[in-house]
């Protein structure tokens, strides 16, 4: 498993690096990926970025309808709208492995399309795919950590507040 590293780590600010070639270094750092996110308990994550783990280069992992890495990914195409989540009334609250007990509604596509790759039979192989909902919701997460983006830097543009948790599942704004 891999050390999931916290804010202010710097590493968290910088803009990752395309992924250009598979290696030996690569396949086991996908696999590693996978298995810090699978394992991660206490939060439990949906989401992995790879400069989540000190490692700058456009990679994330989700595990939201079965676990994937996601290689070079980049949205090509969006929804016309942003949303809080399915219910106006009652946000969701985004987390975040590096930012322990901090949650907060982020506005996010409803929707993107996506272009990536994903590795198969040690091979970069090119895919497309909509994301949906949730699901569209974390790939955006994820992308934006691979741009140096936190989910609390929206809470900073649109004036959204930020919310610690100081009990399970009860939270104060900070």
């Amino acid at each position: 498993m891999k050390k999931i590293i916290e804010i202010p780590h710097e590493s968290l600010r910088k803009v990752a690096k395309d992924i250009t070639k598979v290696d030996k270094k690569l396949i086991r750092f996908v696999a590693e990926l996978e298995e810090t996110l699978d394992k991660k308990r206490n939060p439990r994550g949906v989401g992995l970025a790879a400069p989540q783990v000190d490692t700058s280069i456009r990679a994330f992992c989700m595990n939201v309808n079965g676990l994937q890495t996601y290689i070079n990914p980049k949205i090509i195409k969006t929804s016309s709208k942003t949303t809080f989540g399915p219910d106006p009334e009652d946000p969701i609250m985004e987390g975040c492995l590096s930012m322990p007990e901090l949650y907060g509604p982020v506005p996010r596509w409803e929707w993107v399309d996506a272009e990536f790759q994903i590795l198969e039979d040690e091979k970069l192989v090119n895919h497309s795919a909509r994301f949906e909902a949730f699901e569209a919701r974390v790939f955006q997460h994820e992308l934006d950590h691979l741009d140096g983006i936190l989910f609390t830097d929206y809470a900073l543009e649109f004036d959204l507040p930020v919310y610690k948790e100081y009990q399970k599942d009860k939270f104060k704004e900070v």
